[in-house]
């Protein structure tokens, strides 16, 4: 995960709420791999990664007028792209655990075999998670975000994150658990 520059991230915003094109434009370069990224392990599609990633930043240009600088515009960022994800689930459920495209492994080598079905297996394990509870994992282990930048982005308390995390972490070591032996 790329290290962003939070003043530069600020001077951005500032240039984003007074409409400033070219501000956004390297807002969106700065910003779109790790949202891309949350939004794919979020649905486990590369195309509607995408899609949610292009309309994530289109409703932020839109509302740019309303940002507020004393907060943190990448956990505004997020919250579009976490409600975009969260909506898109609820309107079409999840079908297939990954996308093959997406890993390119040698089949007959065994252990790749068995890498595959661990894959598998975990994303299956994580798209089992409660909505909120499968969030707060993907923010924290994906995506490098600490507990109260979370409890930001989710507008929930701290308590609350570190109480989903352990269940996250409980519900997968259960499910994983003939791959941990």
């Amino acid at each position: 995960m790329i290290k962003i520059d939070n003043a530069r991230v600020l001077f951005l915003l500032r240039g984003i709420k007074q409409k400033d094109e070219a501000a956004f434009k390297e807002f969106f370069f700065l910003m779109q791999p790790s949202i891309f990224y949350y939004l794919f392990k979020f649905v486990y599609n590369k195309a509607t990664a995408e899609d949610l990633t292009q309309e994530t930043f289109i409703k932020f240009w839109l509302n740019a007028d309303r940002l507020d600088l004393t907060l943190s515009g990448k956990a505004y960022l997020y919250k579009i792209a976490h409600n975009l994800a969260i909506n898109h689930s609820k309107r079409k459920p999840q079908t297939s655990a990954y996308d093959a495209e997406e890993h390119h492994l040698n089949k007959s080598d065994k252990t790749n075999m068995d890498y595959v079905f661990l894959l598998d297996d975990y994303q299956k394990a994580v798209n089992s998670l409660p909505e909120r509870c499968r969030a707060v994992f993907v923010l924290c282990r994906f995506d490098g975000f600490e507990y109260s930048e979370i409890a930001e982005i989710m507008e929930i308390s701290l308590q609350t994150v570190k109480n989903q995390m352990s269940k996250a972490l409980a519900v997968l070591r259960k499910r994983l658990q003939s791959h941990l032996n």
